[in-house]
């Protein structure tokens, strides 16, 4: 039995072993005696099938630890290792390999008590026999009160040999302070380093520069984007953990219970709890709570439910000594249930931990992997399988973080893939920083975040690779020393140091100092070298020549427009234009709606010296910009070095396709024409503008008369389809409905007053009229002709012929018995109605999990059937419209709603979550109001269904139900309406395009 003694040193503790292998007895002779006591002394005791020792996972982080030390590198290196593999031996192992005094800083009082009795008596490591012979354990320091001046921390250090300290202890230290102290140690173990990025963690980090540093984690990335300072130098992946049993199975269980989710999460978690005590298995159950407010309420519910397992609640409203209490029941199983908030956090080891009830998920990657930890260790032969219960999640999840809350998933490789994908993504841009076998000292290479350009250079021969001529090149304008050269991926990276003359005026005493980055990167597999560079006044051509040989060549003039043909519907903001006659106005910028000019009169006949244009790819949006001169750019901003390379590979290909013709790249361009006037076409559709609805959330509202709605909730309904008259509109909610019109002026973008009442919008921090708030933002509206009045004021059009949708892909199916004048089937599902037969159509095409009648005011669509399958989410939106006679016909007026209405679903594409979602809101909203309107499925499965929506690859198709319309007397006009529909639903979101109609 080991024995603790303590002692108290101006307010701290310093702790010994007082009995047990390595023991001081009364008081430790001094810090040296243990250091030199254990010097020599240790083992690689390996674990065997016959006795214990240290597992493989530690074994190779000593090891690796052991490496870093021979290199004596002064960088921080990071070892991942799974919860329950041991981090903690580990560290005590690696101390113990080599004692000397150690900073052990931890992100808890609960691990700096851990650490330090870990540290006290060396953990497991003479059981192990991994120290042997006659050894001392050394005296551990726990620091819990700053000290304040130098001189107090001579004195606090000198009899320790492993001081442990919270990082909020050590920030309150003054900067002297902290100083003094990691001047008395020889290294600092970082324990939880995922915290590490904090500026309170930094500040005691960077007293180490040139030291050994070594950072423990479970999970070396972080949700705020920052990066770990040091290498990933080891990391043992998850799914050895689990193969070896160092990580516990999980059984998990998705509680799908709209109604009352926390009584059925507790009812399910409870149950599993007696079930595995029956089983004569020592499990306890922890409930999760979000806030305070929230464990008070769980805790009664589980005194309800489960008076017998006696539940306490943990929290930091509970005073410490009933903290206490309560945290003793626990251990000595008084009471077999937990409800915490924020408690029993990071490192705390009770094993018996085994089930979870998670009533509030964190929205964190990164915390709900700590979380999960806390269950996953393995112990004794009475610990079986750990058990987690979610109430399923439709809204407000990391979306990495939906498969651990998926119906049914298997939690165990659900954890392991979401595991392994971070630390794989931050292990591959370790071994990108690893292949640098030289850094410049003076710059951190993760704080660079390069542009997203790059200039491209080809050779006639094979390219070289030969960054060290940069040194002759630059000589002593380099800031960095020295290269950051990665031989392996053919990257260099430096900074330079130029002066350059003042721009306001002309001065011979002084200069101003400027400061470039640049990055090159050769391409050998491709053929291209690739260089970004802050410093846009040279195309950087003897930085090629230098690397990549004499033979080089930059691709540059009209080639290089042949990236924007990656871009669908592409919409042109900046164009520059070259006039070679008039030295008078040899350049000009055409900017927004300008741009047109670039295409008009004699502008058309100049050069263009360079254009940026947004629009679509792949469905998604993306912008790309090139120049005669051989840049190409995009407004994206790379993360990292490692992003730069990545994006950089792409540019050589796309531009020196010779199959890309430069003519159609010129000709597919959406030119803005100032909107000063009413346009002359047909208006099919409105909508908000793609950047509101990407935000849209709960808490900006639209009211009137006192009854608010969520701007997502409201619908934009067009008056009339006109070509001419005023240009009208309403916001309707299932409440009201609010008139508009477009007021059009001669010298700027329209504006957007009320007919009548006006409502209001109300964000987090402002009230503003409703069409103030229209006005301010733009709508989006769809015409006839593939017109578009976009947000900003100005018309878009391609210039381009019509596209006639071909007669014999209408589908005609039989309307016998429809009265063709009917719409809705309603509640009382009218067989006679189109969308009745309509739902019967596609139902039989396929085997639909859920198939929804959503009509009504703010709906989706008015048939939405959904089905899952393999990796992909099928969806398929259908719109229905009655017919204007009782015979079918060639009237366009009978298309123009409808049609209208199946643009709009390229918002289903572009946020699947919140229109889904919605979805499902309007069914549940129906269902509490007695109504029904799921044609196949419930409400259970619709859930699962939205809760997919953003992991899987959604495959959408949009269909348009008009038996008004016959195919075969359809007109010209007509089958442009349905061609510019197709077009427009595949060239943004890749959304394939039906229509129903009569023979």
């Amino acid at each position: 039995m080991v024995t603790i003694a303590t002692d108290d040193i101006d307010g701290n503790e310093l702790w010994w072993l007082a009995t047990g292998p390595g023991s001081w007895g009364s008081r430790p002779v001094d810090a040296q005696t243990a250091e030199t006591s254990l010097r020599g002394h240790f083992v690689f005791a390996e674990e065997t099938s016959k006795r214990a020792g240290l597992r493989t996972p530690q074994l190779g982080a000593l090891h690796a630890i052991l490496a870093y030390r021979s290199t004596e590198q002064t960088e921080a290196i990071t070892i991942v290792l799974p919860t329950g593999t041991g981090k903690t031996e580990t560290m005590l192992a690696a101390y113990c390999h080599s004692p000397a005094r150690t900073l052990v800083m931890v992100p808890s009082d609960a691990l700096r008590t851990q650490i330090a009795t870990k540290f006290v008596a060396l953990g497991k490591l003479p059981e192990f026999e991994a120290v042997v012979g006659d050894f001392r354990c050394p005296s551990v320091l726990v620091l819990t009160k700053a000290p304040l001046t130098e001189a107090a921390v001579d004195e606090l250090v000198a009899p320790a040999n492993v001081i442990v300290a919270t990082a909020q202890v050590l920030a309150t230290c003054s900067a002297k302070v902290r100083s003094r102290l990691a001047a008395a140690c020889a290294r600092l173990f970082v324990d939880e380093a995922h915290h590490e990025a904090a500026r309170t963690w930094r500040a005691v980090v960077d007293e180490f520069i040139g030291k050994e540093v070594v950072q423990f984690t479970a999970t070396p990335y972080r949700e705020d984007g920052r990066h770990l300072s040091g290498k990933v130098e080891y990391a043992y992946p998850l799914r050895l953990a689990q193969k070896n049993d160092y990580f516990a199975r999980i059984d998990y269980q998705s509680v799908v219970e709209l109604g009352d989710p926390d009584r059925a999460v507790a009812t399910a978690a409870v149950q599993r709890l007696r079930d595995d005590l029956a089983a004569g298995l020592d499990h306890l159950l922890m409930a999760r709570a979000g806030s305070v407010a929230r464990a008070k309420v769980l805790i009664k519910l589980y005194q309800e439910i489960a008076p017998d397992l006696a539940p306490i609640r943990l929290d930091r409203r509970v005073v410490a000594a009933t903290r206490e209490k309560r945290l003793t029941s626990l251990l000595d199983r008084t009471s077999r249930i937990v409800v915490c908030v924020n408690m029993l956090g990071e490192g705390f080891d009770l094993p018996e931990l085994k089930v979870a009830a998670i009533h509030d998920p964190q929205k964190s990657l990164a915390v709900t992997l700590q979380f999960i930890g806390r269950f996953t260790r393995t112990g004794k032969e009475s610990l079986g399988n750990a058990s987690a219960f979610v109430p399923l999640q439709v809204a407000g999840i990391d979306e990495r973080l939906r498969r651990l809350y998926g119906e049914d998933a298997d939690w165990n490789e659900v954890i392991r893939d979401l595991t392994e994908h971070a630390v794989g993504g931050a292990k591959e841009r370790s071994e990108f920083e690893k292949g640098f076998g030289t850094l410049p000292h003076e710059i951190a290479m993760r704080s660079i975040h390069p542009k997203m350009s790059t200039v491209t250079y080809q050779s006639s021969s094979p390219l070289s690779w030969t960054p060290e001529r940069i040194y002759d090149l630059f000589e002593d304008r380099l800031l960095t020393t020295q290269l950051g050269i990665n031989n392996a991926q053919s990257v260099v990276w430096w900074v330079s140091r130029e002066t350059v003359p003042v721009r306001w005026g002309e001065f011979s005493s002084f200069n101003e100092l400027v400061h470039h980055l640049y990055v090159v990167h050769v391409d050998d597999a491709g053929g291209f070298l690739y260089i970004n560079s802050t410093n846009k006044g040279s195309m950087h051509e003897d930085i090629a020549q230098a690397i990549g040989g004499a033979d080089v060549s930059l691709v540059n003039g009209e080639t290089v427009y042949r990236i924007l043909a990656k871009v669908q519907r592409r919409t042109p903001t900046n164009v520059g234009l070259l006039d070679s006659v008039s030295r008078n106005r040899r350049f000009s910028m055409y900017v927004g709606q300008d741009v047109l000019q670039a295409w008009k009169g004699d502008a058309a006949t100049k050069m263009k010296t360079n254009i940026f244009a947004h629009g679509f790819h792949e469905g998604r949006v993306v912008s790309f910009g090139a120049s005669r001169k051989g840049k190409v750019w995009s407004h994206e901003q790379a993360r990292d070095i490692h992003d730069w390379v990545r994006w950089a590979r792409e540019i050589g290909p796309a531009i020196t396709d010779t199959s890309v013709s430069l003519d159609s790249v010129m000709a597919g361009f959406l030119l803005p024409h100032p909107a000063t006037e009413r346009p002359p076409h047909v208006p099919l559709a409105i909508e908000w503008p793609y950047q509101i609805t990407a935000t849209l959330s709960e808490t900006r509202t639209v009211s009137y008369q006192s009854k608010s709605f969520s701007l997502l909730e409201t619908e934009m309904r067009l008056t009339d389809h006109s070509e001419t008259g005023p240009l009208r509109f309403q916001v309707v909610t299932s409440d009201w409905a609010l008139d508009f019109e477009f007021v059009f002026h001669p010298d700027g973008p329209p504006d957007i007053i009320p007919l009548g009442d006006d409502g209001e919008v109300t964000t987090r921090n402002s009230t503003i009229s409703l069409a103030a708030f229209l006005t301010q933002h733009g709508l989006l509206v769809t015409f006839a002709d593939e017109v578009v009045l976009a947000e900003q004021g100005f018309l878009l059009k391609l210039d381009r012929g019509k596209y006639l949708y071909p007669k014999d892909d209408v589908e005609t199916p039989s309307w016998n018995g429809i009265n063709l004048r009917r719409e809705s089937q309603g509640d009382e599902r009218d067989p006679t109605s189109i969308q009745h037969r309509a739902i019967e159509l596609l139902s039989a095409e396929a085997d639909w999990d859920v198939i929804v009648d959503d009509d009504g005011t703010g709906e989706l669509a008015d048939i939405v059937c959904l089905r899952s399958h393999g990796e992909k989410l099928y969806v398929l939106l259908a719109h229905c419209k009655y017919s204007s006679k009782a015979t079918p016909g060639a009237r366009i007026g009978d298309l123009y709603d409808v049609c209208g209405q199946a643009m709009k679903m390229n918002r289903a594409k572009s946020m699947p979550e919140q229109l889904v979602r919605r979805l499902l809101k309007r069914e549940r909203k129906r269902q509490k109001q007695g109504k029904n309107r799921l044609i196949k499925g419930d409400l259970k499965e619709l859930a699962v269904l939205v809760n997919e929506a953003r992991f899987r690859e959604l495959d959408v198709t949009v269909a348009v139900v008009q038996p008004g319309m016959s195919a075969s007397k359809a007109s010209e006009d007509m089958l442009a309406l349905l061609g510019a529909t197709d077009r427009f639903l595949t060239e943004t979101y890749q959304m394939r395009f039906r229509v129903l109609a009569s023979i």
